[in-house]
């Protein structure tokens, strides 16, 4: 189900977001530069200090060097992979803290929910940090538990978590296992972890790239990788991106998106946990604590995104799979399990049909599907005959995944229910979702707005003259206008070269002035499915 999830079509379409291309930048540069430094701290676009550790830039740079070269392919491909290991592990470690019931449910569920697969097929450090975090968590609760002597790879995933993404990969299973160990009053537990060890192991591998890092980048590395994005995103601060910072409820409001569908049984779930013998339990007491922590830790921070909530979720899937896998040893099938199952049923089977005349009528009457794309704000000209020519392509898919989902529609609605049924029906067709998505959605969007046939043909354009961004980077172009490097200029026209790229909005309102002795010779199309957001590149006039 990974497989089918996770890696179908992973390099079938171009980079289109800001994130994705923003680490493939850094992954060039790796390759670009000659020297140690490139390594330990490469610059992005040559230009710009990554805002991350480099784990998943490194793992992405291996893959390129054995697939000859930086691909779409091979920037998303440590994700999905670290995806599938965090599936697996979250298996294997609650079978063993549990039982194989709660493993299998915990890991399909994990598997399958909104946020889960959005990160699994995007080129941004978050899985990689979750898989390690999942790892540290997992490792201390065995050690508490007695079931294994190991402690290095404990500190071993907190090391690469770090590395992934920063303190937070340390500061949070720490912030779990001290709960755990006051809630429980087992502070002996302290003494068994073999703490100097870890803090030995950890200080090597994370802190001695840090240190690395700060001889080769300095104050400005300083400043941006632990100032602008530890201490200033976790506190308020008036530089931070403001389209981080939200109210306080913000998080729990995307969790119950992102971890949709599984989100509509967590009412049972809670009222299961709600019992006081539950508590007694210390395994499934930590996986309580690991949840609320670092919900409330997200809470508290200043920025707040749906992705930095990953690392709940391994817990959160537990918490659900222990519900569900003790339900199958009940008398009879809950009222929750029956009516979900009768909703999914109708859902996958309004998938099913409704994804088959969505694909004919895309087809055969293309007007009418941009008239009624027009009524949600999509309206760029070419999204539509992307998505004809995506199914097209794959038309034979598009029949395979309306069977499947039709197969899980009529074992939900026509077989007696059951908690197996409903997780294991659930998470297949969820799985059809994904597919759907990364066959047809996502190549017509990424097809339609992104800039890697402008910025190739901008490359060609300049050729050998100068040309720079005005005012900031743009990722996208930086990373497929091949080998060229260009600056980024502020205000003062007397540094501009003889091309600029720039936004039409920002030309539109410099040119009567500033850029009078600017034309445009080279247009985009949009960047945003409503049609607007057009780069230029602008050339000085002879």
């Amino acid at each position: 189900m990974c497989l089918a999830a996770f890696f179908v079509n992973l390099g079938g379409y171009p980079l289109y977001t800001k994130g994705e291309p923003r680490e493939a930048v850094t992954v060039l540069d790796m390759f670009r530069g000659h020297s140690i430094g490139s390594f330990l701290l490469p610059m992005r676009a040559g230009v710009e200090l990554p805002s991350k550790p480099l784990l998943m830039h490194w793992l992405i740079a291996a893959t390129s060097m054995l697939t000859g070269g930086v691909g779409e392919w091979t920037v998303r491909l440590p994700s999905a992979i670290m995806a599938t290991l965090a599936v697996l592990c979250c298996y294997l470690y609650v079978r063993r803290l549990f039982n194989a019931s709660a493993g299998l449910f915990s890991a399909l569920i994990l598997a399958a929910n909104f946020q889960f697969l959005q990160a699994a097929g995007g080129a941004r450090v978050d899985m990689t940090l979750t898989f390690f975090m999942e790892i540290a968590f997992f490792e201390f609760l065995m050690i508490a538990e007695g079931l294994t002597p190991r402690r290095t790879p404990l500190y071993l995933a907190v090391a690469l978590a770090v590395l992934a993404k920063g303190p937070v990969g340390l500061v949070l299973p720490a912030a779990v296992a001290l709960v755990f160990v006051a809630a429980q009053g087992r502070w002996n537990l302290l003494a068994d972890l073999e703490l100097a060890r870890g803090a030995l192991i950890v200080g090597i591998l994370a802190g001695g790239w840090y240190l690395a890092a700060i001889m080769v980048g300095g104050r400005a590395f300083f400043d941006k990788q632990i100032l602008a994005e530890n201490v200033f995103t976790f506190l308020h601060h008036h530089g931070m991106s403001p389209g981080h910072g939200h109210r306080f409820y913000y998080v729990e409001l995307v969790l119950l998106a992102g971890f949709l569908p599984w989100s509509l049984l967590l009412p049972p779930a809670a009222l299961y946990f709600a019992d006081k013998r539950k508590l007694l339990e210390p395994r499934a007491l930590y996986v309580l604590i690991w949840f609320g922590v670092v919900l409330l830790f997200y809470n508290v921070a200043a920025a707040k995104r749906g992705v930095y909530l990953l690392a709940l979720y391994p817990a959160l899937a537990v918490l659900l799979g222990l519900y569900l896998a003790d339900e199958l040893g009940a008398p009879r099938v809950s009222s929750w399990t029956r009516f979900w199952s009768l909703a999914m049923g109708i859902f996958f089977g309004a998938i099913s049909m409704g994804g088959l005349i969505a694909a004919g009528l895309i087809r055969i009457w293309p007007p009418t599907a941009r008239a009624a794309l027009a009524a949600f704000d999509i309206k760029a000209p070419r999204f539509v005959p992307e998505l004809s020519a995506a199914i097209g392509a794959h038309w034979i898919a598009v029949m395979a995944i309306a069977a499947v989902a039709g197969a899980v529609a009529y074992l939900l609605l026509r077989t007696p229910p059951t908690a197996a049924k409903l997780v294991c029906g659930t998470a297949v067709g969820v799985a059809c979702l994904s597919m759907v998505a990364n066959l047809y959605v996502l190549p017509a969007t990424a097809n339609t707005i992104a800039l890697k046939d402008f910025a190739q043909q901008l490359a060609r354009t300049v050729g050998k003259d100068k040309a720079a961004y005005l005012f900031g980077l743009n990722y996208d172009i930086a990373f497929y206008s091949g080998d060229k490097v260009f600056p980024v200029v502020a205000i003062d026209p007397k540094d501009w070269p003889d091309y600029l790229i720039l936004g039409e909005d920002t030309y539109q309102v410099l040119a009567k002035r500033e850029m009078s002795n600017y034309i445009p010779v080279l247009r985009s199309g949009p960047t945003y499915l409503d049609g607007s957001g057009e780069m230029i590149l602008a050339r000085r006039k002879r």
